[in-house]
C-alpha cells in the first residue's frame, strides 16, 4: 500500500529552517493511489465548510463519513491502517527527534494513541500526569479537502494542539502544472508574529501578514506525494486562490493532534 522512510532525511525534500518540511514521491502503489483517486468522495458528501476561503471538508468527526467509508474498500482499508497505534507511533518516531527541537515539544518522549477522547475530571488528572513525564495522548485527524475556483485558505499557523501535519493531493492529470494549487508556505521578512496558535486571518489580517512575510517553499500540486510538516510558531502556510479547469482542488489532510 504505502511505506515510510525510516527518518527525514530519507525524503525528497527535508527543510529544516524556519521550520520543518518534507517530501515523498511515490508514496502509495501507483494502483492503489488510483483507486482512491476514483474513490475521493464525490461533493454531496461534503457538509461543511470554512467561513474563510470556503475550503469545504469532510473529516473523521463527521457521520457522513463513515458513511462514505462503507462505500470505498479502498478508503475504508487505508483509513484503517493509519488510525493505529503503530502507524502513529511510526509517524512519531519518524519526526521525535526534530519534533523535540521545537520549544514547545522539547519534553515528549512517547506518545499513547487514543480512538476515543475521555473528558471526566478523573482522566483530565491523568492526561496532565502523563504529559508532566513527557508521554502525549494524541489522536488522529483525517480530513478530505474540496476547493472550487475562486476559493482559498488564508494564512494561519494552526491549533496548538497539533504535532504533525501531513497532506496529499489528488490532482486531475494537467492540474499538476497549476502553480496555484499547491501548499505555500511562510516566513517572515519584517516583524516576525513568533505565534504558537495562529487561526485563519481575515482579509484585513491576511493583507498586513503579506506585508511581513513571504514565500519561501510552495509544494506542488502533484499525485501521489506525501506533504508533512512540523507544527511550530514559525510553520505558517496558506492555499492561494483556486484557479483550474476542472473547477475543483481536492486533497487529504492528516493531522496528529495532543489531546
Amino acid at each position: 500500500m504505502f511505506k515510510l522512510p525510516k527518518n527525514l532525511n530519507e525524503f525528497d525534500v527535508n527543510i529544516s529552517e524556519p521550520f520543518y518540511i518534507f517530501e515523498k514521491k511515490n508514496f502509495f502503489d501507483e494502483e492503489f493511489f488510483n483507486r482512491l483517486h476514483i474513490d475521493f468522495p464525490s461533493e454531496n458528501y461534503f457538509h461543511s465548510k470554512h467561513n474563510l476561503g470556503n475550503k469545504k471538508y469532510l473529516n473523521n468527526k463527521d457521520k457522513n463519513f463513515f458513511v462514505f467509508l462503507g462505500r470505498s474498500d479502498a478508503w475504508k482499508k487505508f483509513y484503517n491502517t493509519i488510525n493505529s497505534k503503530n502507524f502513529l507511533n511510526e509517524i512519531f518516531l519518524l519526526c521525535k527527534k526534530s519534533l523535540c527541537s521545537i520549544e514547545k515539544r522539547k519534553r515528549v518522549k512517547r506518545i499513547h494513541f487514543k480512538t476515543k477522547i475521555k473528558r471526566d475530571l478523573f482522566s483530565r488528572v491523568i492526561r496532565k500526569i502523563k504529559h508532566f513525564f513527557g508521554i502525549y495522548e494524541v489522536r488522529l485527524g483525517f480530513e478530505f479537502s474540496l476547493m472550487k475556483n475562486e476559493d482559498y485558505i488564508p494564512p494561519h499557523n494552526d491549533t496548538e494542539n497539533k504535532l504533525v501535519s501531513l497532506m496529499i493531493y489528488f490532482p486531475e492529470e494537467y492540474q499538476d502544472r497549476d502553480k496555484n494549487l499547491g501548499t505555500n508556505f511562510f516566513q517572515s521578512t519584517k516583524e516576525n508574529y513568533n505565534l504558537w496558535k495562529g487561526d485563519m486571518m481575515n482579509e484585513v489580517e491576511s493583507k498586513e501578514f503579506y506585508k511581513n512575510y513571504s514565500i519561501f517553499y510552495t509544494s506542488k500540486f502533484e499525485k501521489n506525494k506525501l506533504v508533512g510538516f512540523l507544527k511550530s510558531s514559525e510553520s505558517w502556510h496558506d492555499v492561494s486562490i483556486v484557479n483550474t479547469k476542472s473547477n475543483l482542488r481536492k486533497s487529504l489532510n492528516i493531522n496528529l493532534y495532543k489531546i
